[in-house]
């Protein structure tokens, strides 16, 4: 499993992923200032699980019809509570996260979304 972790994730977020062994690209260090819509273009983006703070991706894949990654999680989650975020994350991706869906976290939970009919998942 691949993570993609945009710009705005915390880079607590980020140290947590990597110690509990996931591979993962963070694009604060690999593409810094890269635009939303770019980031959604790239050739390889179905094989990873997208993990923002920004709901302009759902807007992009579901009103725009923009590329898809294999999935999305989408934190809305404040930065105070960072380490607790990955926590979450961290069980969430050891759980296993479907393919074509963009999953919201909040303080209540999680919601999912599956992908329009006939995204493009990679």
């Amino acid at each position: 499993m691949r993570l993609l972790l945009d710009e705005n994730a915390h880079v607590v977020v980020v140290e947590r992923l990597r110690e509990a062994g996931f591979d993962l690209e963070w694009v604060s260090e690999t593409t810094p200032g890269a635009l939303d819509h770019e980031i959604l273009a790239r050739p390889d983006i179905g094989a990873f699980i997208l993990i923002t703070n920004d709901g302009d991706f759902g807007n992009l894949i579901f009103n725009h019809g923009m590329p898809t990654p294999k999935s999305i999680l989408y934190t809305r989650l404040p930065h105070r509570t960072a380490a607790q975020t990955a926590v979450r994350l961290i069980a969430l991706l050891e759980a296993g996260v479907s393919a074509g869906q963009m999953i919201t976290l909040t303080k209540n939970g999680e919601r999912t979304k599956p992908f329009p009919a006939g995204a493009y998942h990679g």
